[in-house]
């Protein structure tokens, strides 16, 4: 009876020791030399539920760009034909004087950045009260003409209004004023000019009301403002919208370069990229006074979204493993793919294997999303095994790092999105280049694409493209 039990006792323990020892499949696809693999799957999670709204600070530029010519176009058509005019021979501390002061001929006009020069050529009648040698003369009417040339400060003031302030430079006597005394021409001109310095003043006033009152650029601004709000459509494919949030005005200093006068207005604003339906935007009536600045930077800035999503990469990835086999110490182990799954964990992506051969179960690899600019593909940094799964193929499955699984996996986590970004560029091109509204263009250029961030949604990899350029808005009239 002891001998029985003792063989019992012996079996029931080697037994114990058959079933916790681990099991491995033959390359003959037999059961007896197998390993169950099931270590613990990472949890999924994600930092972000859906797309996210892409946001730059950028600047639009709005040319100010007016000719010489421009400005003696306008200058003559303002300035009428009878500039000033006194009609009385008392006023002025009774100083004996009258006139009426033409525009003779056209206005010529020539700039050193702010300040322009202006020579106007004048005829005058003048009714003329004199003492010569000690002769009083009964007032006389003269008739004389001659340029007059003055300087005037032009510039933007920061409520949008011209700021305009001329100063005197000298005459030009073309025909010089005379009185016939006693048989003899006697010249007068230091006496009229006398008189005319004292209307000076007067003259340059009614000159500079004139340009002050006909320079009207608050009105444009005020539509570049409106027209930098509206949205734009970036990509009717992919339902993106490029919405613009002004917040600041600028302006660089006049300039005059080859006999044009030119500035830059810049709006500065917040550029958001948006999916989904058209953003709303309501317009304005007034603008924020300008900033004066040394220059407007072409820092114009709008995010790409490049969308993959994890049922299209799992596809791609399973096509490419799903039915592949793997030897590994010279065919003593061989494990076949049997379906790949993807989802996120944080920022990381999760890359779920099945396995069946000398490996049965599931295993887990991790990595971080990101973008390579040279192949425009999205691919996973930091890739390897998740720390469960390592821990459990160390204990039970060794001979399974020595092999390509891992290097072959990783390869195949590379997703190609050069299409979706060349479309997206090519698109927003266009759409930055074409006018808006009556007299209004855009004039876009994407110059650089610089690789932003990548993260996943429950549905997708989101890769974001910063699209650098220029884009500034042509206003007929400024």
């Amino acid at each position: 009876m002891r001998n029985q039990l003792i063989v019992l006792a012996a079996a029931i323990i080697l037994q114990g020791c058959a079933s916790s020892s681990p099991s491995t499949t033959s390359s003959n696809g037999g059961t007896a030399n197998s390993t169950n693999a099931n270590p613990e799957a990472p949890k999924e999670s994600y930092i972000y539920k859906g797309k996210q709204v892409e946001k730059n600070v950028s600047t639009i530029g709005i040319p100010f760009e007016i000719t010489m010519a421009d400005v003696e176009r306008q200058i003559n058509a303002n300035v009428k034909d009878l500039v000033f005019e006194d009609n009385s021979m008392e006023d002025n501390n009774y100083d004996n004087f009258m006139c009426k002061v033409y525009k003779k001929e056209a206005i010529s006009v020539t700039a050193q950045n702010e300040t322009f020069t202006f020579t106007v050529p004048l005829k005058v009648w003048a009714k003329v009260g004199y003492k010569v040698m000690g002769i009083s003369i009964p007032p006389q009417e003269l008739n004389f003409d001659f340029n007059v040339k003055f300087g005037t400060k032009f510039a933007i003031a920061p409520n949008w209004e011209a700021s305009v302030q001329s100063f005197p430079i000298g005459y030009e006597w073309v025909k010089k004023p005379t009185v016939r005394l006693a048989g003899f021409d006697i010249s007068v001109a230091g006496l009229v000019e006398k008189a005319l310095n004292s209307k000076q003043d007067a003259i340059l006033k009614a000159l500079d009301d004139a340009v002050r009152k006909n320079v009207e650029i608050k009105k444009y601004i005020v539509q570049a403002w409106n027209t930098a709000m509206q949205p734009y459509l970036l990509s009717e494919k992919y339902k993106t919208w490029l919405k613009v949030t002004p917040t600041e005005l600028q302006m660089t200093p006049l300039t005059t370069v080859n006999n044009r006068v030119k500035a830059t207005i810049g709006i500065k604003a917040i550029t958001e990229t948006i999916t989904g339906v058209k953003p709303a935007y309501l317009p304005v009536t007034t603008v924020p006074d300008l900033k004066l600045v040394s220059q407007i930077p072409d820092d114009f800035q709008v995010g790409i979204i490049a969308e993959i999503p994890l049922s299209e990469a799992a596809k791609l990835t399973g096509d490419t493993l799903v039915g592949q086999n793997f030897s590994f110490k010279d065919g003593k182990y061989n494990v076949k793919v049997t379906d790949i799954d993807i989802y996120g964990d944080g920022d990381k992506m999760v890359i779920k294997s099945g396995l069946e051969g000398s490996i049965n179960g599931k295993i887990y690899f991790k990595g971080t999303p990101a973008y390579d600019p040279v192949t425009k593909s999205v691919f996973l940094d930091n890739f390897d095994y998740d720390l469960k799964t390592r821990n459990v193929l160390i204990s039970t499955a060794n001979w399974f790092f020595q092999g390509k699984f891992a290097k072959n996996m990783k390869e195949s986590m590379t997703f190609n999105i050069g299409g979706q970004i060349d479309e997206m560029k090519k698109q927003v091109q266009a759409n930055l280049n074409k006018p808006v509204s009556k007299g209004v263009t855009l004039n876009g250029n994407v110059v650089d694409l610089t690789p932003d961030k990548v993260y996943l949604t429950p549905n997708s990899i989101i890769a974001v493209i910063n699209a650098k350029g220029k884009l500034d808005i042509k206003i007929d009239g400024l």
